[in-house]
Formats: C-alpha cells, sequence, structure tokens
C-alpha cells in the first residue's frame, strides 16, 4: 500500500514533522504509517563485568507500542493508519527496510539538527536514511533559532 513512513522516537523534536506530514497525507492522499525503531542491543553491565541484555525486550516493545498509538492518535487516526515497532542496531537500515517492506512512497522525519561533536559521536539517522533509501526522503529540520 503506498503512503508515508513517519518516523519518530516519540520525542517533541520528532513530532515536529506530524503536522506538515499530516498535511501533505491528505493533499496526497496518502495514508501515513508511524515507525519507530527499537535499538538493539540493550546491554549494560551487570555483577562481575559481564553484560546482560535488559530491560525485558517485550515490554519495551508493549511500552514503545503504547506511545506510538498515543502519537497516533496526536497526528490522526484519519491519516495514520498503521503503526510500527522495529527494531535494529542500525536504525537507519531499519527504517529504509520497512519502507521497503511495506510498499511506501515516502519516507518522512524530523532531524534533530546535531552539528560538531555532537554528530560526530551520535551519527545521523537522516543522513544515513537519505543515503540508503530507494524512496524520496522528506527531512523536517528544526526552526532557526
Amino acid at each position: 500500500m503506498p503512503g508515508i513512513l513517519l518516523t519518530t522516537d516519540l520525542s517533541d523534536e520528532s513530532k515536529r514533522a506530524f503536522a506538515p506530514v499530516r498535511e501533505l497525507a491528505k493533499r496526497l492522499q496518502l495514508d501515513v504509517t508511524l515507525l519507530a525503531v527499537m535499538e538493539e542491543p540493550l546491554l549494560g553491565a551487570a555483577p562481575g563485568g559481564v553484560f546482560a541484555q535488559f530491560p525485558d525486550r517485550e515490554r519495551v516493545r508493549a511500552d514503545w507500542q503504547r506511545g506510538l498509538d498515543r502519537a497516533a492518535g496526536d497526528l490522526g487516526r484519519d491519516v495514520c493508519k498503521q503503526t510500527l515497532v522495529g527494531e535494529g542496531a542500525d536504525v537507519a537500515r531499519a527504517i529504509c527496510t520497512a519502507a521497503a517492506a511495506n510498499g511506501m512512497s515516502y519516507i518522512a522525519m524530523a532531524t534533530h539538527g546535531r552539528s560538531g561533536l555532537r554528530r560526530l559521536l551520535l551519527g545521523s539517522v537522516a543522513e544515513a536514511v537519505v543515503r540508503h533509501a530507494t524512496v524520496p526522503v522528506l527531512l523536517y529540520p528544526p526552526s532557526a533559532g
């Protein structure tokens, strides 16, 4: 089903794209699929220096799904017909894979606008999505100021 894959990490910053994507979807008569990607692995130090996976993945997934359901309501269920919780060590690749697997026409996302050392350390998911996507990518940067 052609549509717009809108990514979110459920932060207010990522929700900046909701209003313009809603308007675009209505104008183009496309449905929106809202996607959040859980990064893997969720590892941490346990006693004795051993790494252990935490917390319970199914509980985390259920929390993400509840957050996505609320966000879909904010976006408007008239345009947001589906929510997806993805998983992957490479968030950008997971986004591109979800777009291809679901036959999306566009990928839309808000950028965090990191620069300098923060960008070097944290990378740019948006930049990687633009490089690897097989459909047009709509980026919504932070407002100036």
